[in-house]
Order: C-alpha cells, then structure tokens, then sequence
C-alpha cells in the first residue's frame, strides 16, 4: 500500500470503530431500559446486552491487546453467557473504555506497519487484516444491536447510521 492509502485505511477504521459503530450503539442503549437491554427471544438468543459486551472484548481483545500491544485477558464465553442485568450506565462506561483505548492505539499506530505480522493475533495476520477483521465483527453485532431495537421499540430509531457521526 502506498503511505497515503494506509494513513487513509487507518482514519477510515479508526472513524468507524471508535466513533461510528459505538455511537449506533449508544444510540440504542440510550432508547431501552435495563430490562430490554436483556431481552432474549429465547435462551439460545443473545441479549443485546451480551453484544455489547462481546463488542466490548473483542474490541479490547483485537485493537488494545494484539494491535496495541496491552495487557488483556479476555472471557469471551463470559460476554455470551451474561445473564445479570448490568445496567445501562455501566454497560456504557465499559463501551467508553474499551473505545477510548481503542482510539489512542489506533491514533497512535504507525500506518507504514499494516503489512507487518501482527505477533500476538492467533494465527498469521497482519495488522490490516486484524483491524479490517474487527472492523467487519463490529458493524455485524452494531446492525444486531440497531435490529434487535428496531424490534423492542419500533418509533426509536430512524435512520441511526445517517444520524451517528462518521455516517
């Protein structure tokens, strides 16, 4: 990649992971109360609680531990079988964190080292690809969290990802 389509690459990423796809996320969060956050359609659901979370780990996982290099140890069978009703407010403060981290290693990352293999991801990857990687996951569970909304309260959101920044 040239410097300029890697710089661009990474803006782009960084724009859709730290601001875009959490802002659809904090818009829902913002419209349910604790008890539909943790509705299940049936027991083999997710919450939309549980896809925050999972938001949360894999996010800190993929961008704060094996892109930036910080110390995590994540539980991801833990984000799924979550079944105490965290409330809204820590459900948010845990999404800042992991974004906020999410944001300084993305800020602070060399583009020039996107090809470069990224030695703590599980099998061979480079950075670009573990960012691209996460960047799909995330819409993925983003537009879960935006349906399953849609779905508990159906006049809440028009257009989320128009009205998100970055949209």
């Amino acid at each position: 990649m040239e410097p300029n389509a890697e710089r661009a690459f990474l803006e782009t990423a960084r724009s859709r992971l730290v601001v875009h796809l959490p802002g659809q996320v904090r818009t829902c969060l913002d419209v349910l109360n604790d008890q539909q956050i943790w509705w299940r359609a049936n027991e083999s659901s997710n919450a939309i609680g549980n896809l925050v979370l999972h938001c949360i780990g894999s996010t800190r996982h993929y961008i704060g531990h094996i892109v930036g290099e910080r110390d995590f140890e994540r539980d991801r069978d833990g984000e799924f079988a979550e079944r105490r009703e965290i409330a809204r407010a820590e459900l948010q403060a845990r999404l800042d964190l992991a974004m906020r981290e999410a944001d300084e290693v993305l800020a602070a990352f060399d583009p020039g080292r996107l090809l470069e293999r990224a030695g703590r991801a599980p099998q061979p990857s480079t950075f670009l690809q573990v960012i691209g990687m996460q960047l799909v996951h995330y819409a993925t569970h983003a537009g879960q969290i935006v349906f399953a909304t849609k779905l508990l309260k159906a006049d809440a959101l028009d257009d989320v990802w128009k009205q998100t920044p970055g949209g």
